[in-house]
């Protein structure tokens, strides 16, 4: 019988982002322990357990590692020698990712992007039917993970550059809005299509935490660009949702984001109504 899926995590003592790894892997049913080791620490290659981990006796490969995935590379050499003594290839945090994400979109996006207890970009997401995926920390210091059948993960993104540095994974997305930006005004912030400002999409109210203004529009482009309607964004922006109200008394309607020949009808005369409200 071949032994069961096992993974050994080597990481450096404290590294906070071996909480969001674990809650991951325990997510996707993957069996791993984890160990913390620093430089100086010295491992005796002869023998055959490794100390503080379980299961790595000869006489127990069944319940022994399989594989090990380390990070960072600095802090590997000697387990290295240790798994490559027992016909255990150690790989990087980052080529395990690459591997496991090969096939997903991920979508790394700033802490203070949080609306209630998930990130904008996730909620944007799953109310527009794509059944995204979410690795998450809660306020308690747990990790949230979320497995959907959709092909998106939403990450922190501090957490993704902790652990691949300059590093990319996961395929890249088809976006319906190659380009886009915004433009902050004295109490709403404008969304167009592309750079240029010409076509328009629609308006919120400004988001109201100014440190964290810049990082929720960005999420909400994204979601755009992803293919989520204009209509799925205003229904979902918690803080929007007295303006949306507004909107409704008064029958003022904004874009709805279909095509881009409707888009740049709408665009020519909107903008020019827009400038004269302002």
């Amino acid at each position: 019988m071949w032994p069961r899926r096992k993974i050994l995590v080597l990481m450096p003592c404290g590294a906070q982002e071996g909480l969001g790894f674990k809650a991951l892997l325990d997510a996707l049913e993957i069996e791993a322990v984890f160990k913390e080791i620093t430089a100086e620490e010295s491992l005796d290659l002869v023998s055959p357990t490794i100390p503080g981990v379980e299961g790595t006796e000869e006489e127990s490969l069944d319940c022994g590692p399989t594989e090990i995935v380390y990070w960072p590379e600095s802090l590997h050499d000697q387990y290295r020698q240790w798994g490559e003594s027992r016909g255990i290839m150690p790989i990087t945090v980052v080529d395990f990712l690459r591997g496991l994400w090969e096939q997903e979109i991920i979508l790394p996006v700033p802490l203070n992007t949080q609306q209630k207890e998930q990130p904008v970009l996730w909620t944007l997401l799953f109310e527009a039917g794509y059944e995204p995926s979410l690795l998450w920390p809660k306020e308690d210091g747990q990790w949230s993970v979320i497995k959907g059948r959709g092909l998106h993960w939403v990450v922190p993104e501090t957490w993704l550059n902790s652990l691949l540095k300059e590093e990319k994974v996961g395929r890249e997305s088809r976006n319906q809005l190659p380009e886009g930006s915004w433009t902050v005004r004295k109490d709403t912030v404008d969304f167009y299509s592309e750079p240029s400002r010409f076509q328009y999409i629609g308006n919120l109210k400004r988001y109201p935490d100014a440190e964290a203004e810049e990082s929720m529009y960005r999420s909400i482009l994204t979601g755009l660009q992803l293919g989520v309607t204009w209509w799925e964004v205003k229904k979902n922006i918690r803080w929007n949702i007295d303006a949306d109200k507004r909107d409704q008394r008064t029958n003022r309607a904004e874009c709805v984001f279909e095509d881009a020949q409707y888009m740049e009808n709408r665009g020519n005369s909107r903008v020019g109504d827009m400038a004269e409200g302002f």
